[in-house]
């Protein structure tokens, strides 16, 4: 990993860490290529037997990214960390890969970001793929033209979601041949057990809606749910509250736009948590609202906590997920009238409810490790 953090990305690798440290097969070596300090919220989660290895530790290879995430970097800093630090880090890494081939038999890329490192190793080389290739392409159409060039160099790219690999398989076809889907997978008893975990938190005990996602509208898209919760509130009266997990640069903006919109008084900003299982467990109906996904953790892990769920059917990942709206309501991106409906049938409607539930029991074993054991054993 590039850097280890609190993101969607990172607790998926926890998952896959914590799951292959079981069998006496494999010896796992962590590579993160700088140091994050507090920032590394999960690692607590990673076994002991995992071995931890960090190619930039030192103060001032490291400080500069962390300000930088915190957002307390000025200018000044970051000029300097891009021309002077950032070139010393390159070589860091490069260095670090090269030890570890001598040792190493396969090499997980597990966030993208190593290709220009591991191009010239002959070690077996994994990649995955968490973001829609359109959707990127979009966004960067130099930066994605140039993923496809370098992705030529793994052995077996991995995406996770259906929808993911014909984009990719279109966009890039000569490297269909090593494109594979391999769903991001759950321990689903771990995860209730943590759920079940107590919470001192007087708010989890109120009736209210859950959203846990980054606050970050470049790909999120809190404000069509605050728009779709301002109109549940007020023209079809429900009780429950608006519960946000999450961070971002866009909190500012989100609250505010919860007071423009008159509900700030039922909308809580709970902010981050690393256990987000028993507010998950608590809420009447877990929502997410994004522009576009790669395949979002929280909708799995409403499946493996049996959860009534409304999503943005987005690229990619909601579809997917909730078997094409078997195992939760789908609505149209920016579309807050639809969501507000989706929202409040679900609430209401309890045959509804129990073919959702019916739905998410049947969805929820494609998502676990003992589904996909075959697929992670084929490609290591």
């Amino acid at each position: 990993m590039s850097r280890f953090l609190d993101g969607g990305i990172d607790t998926v690798l926890v998952e896959y860490i914590r799951h292959l440290a079981q069998d006496e097969r494999y010896h796992i070596t962590l590579a993160i290529a700088t140091y994050m300090g507090k920032l590394e919220v999960f690692l607590p989660r990673i076994p002991k037997s995992v071995s931890i290895v960090y190619f930039n530790r030192a103060s001032f290879l490291s400080s500069i990214p962390q300000k930088r995430v915190t957002k307390t970097a000025s200018g000044m800093l970051k000029l300097l960390d891009e021309v002077v630090i950032n070139p010393i880090r390159r070589r860091n890494n490069q260095k670090g890969i090269n030890h570890l081939a001598k040792i190493a038999d396969v090499f997980i890329d597990f966030d993208c970001c190593a290709y220009s490192f591991l191009k010239s190793i002959s070690n077996r080389k994994i990649v995955f793929y968490h973001f829609s290739f359109e959707q990127t392409m979009q966004q960067n159409q130099k930066r994605m033209k140039r993923i496809g060039k370098q992705l030529d160099h793994y052995d077996t790219i991995v995406t996770i979601s259906e929808a993911m690999r014909e984009e990719g398989c279109k966009m890039f076809p000569h490297l269909k041949d090593k494109m594979i889907v391999m769903y991001n997978a759950k321990d689903q008893e771990a995860i209730r057990k943590r759920s079940n975990e107590i919470c001192t938190d007087e708010r989890i005990h109120q009736s209210y809606l859950l959203a846990v996602e980054r606050l970050e509208e470049s790909q999120k898209d809190i404000t069509t749910l605050l728009q779709a919760f301002a109109i549940l509130r007020q023209k079809r009266g429900i009780k429950e509250k608006l519960y946000i997990i999450g961070k971002g640069n866009s909190e500012g903006q989100l609250k505010q736009l919860a007071k423009d919109l008159r509900i700030a008084d039922a909308v809580e900003f709970i902010g981050f948590t690393s256990n987000p299982y028993p507010w998950i467990k608590q809420s009447s109906l877990l929502v997410h609202s994004a522009k576009f996904e790669g395949l979002p953790t929280v909708l799995i892990e409403g499946l493996m906590l049996d959860k009534l769920m409304v999503a943005s059917d987005c690229p990619t990942g909601p579809r997917e997920i909730l078997d094409n709206g078997q195992a939760g309501l789908l609505v149209p991106v920016g579309d807050a009238p639809a969501f507000a409906d989706a929202i409040y049938q679900l609430l209401t409607d309890s045959s509804m409810q129990q073919q959702m539930h019916e739905g998410v029991t049947k969805r929820a074993i494609d998502f676990t490790f003992q589904t996909i054991d075959h697929q992670l054993l084929q490609i290591i």
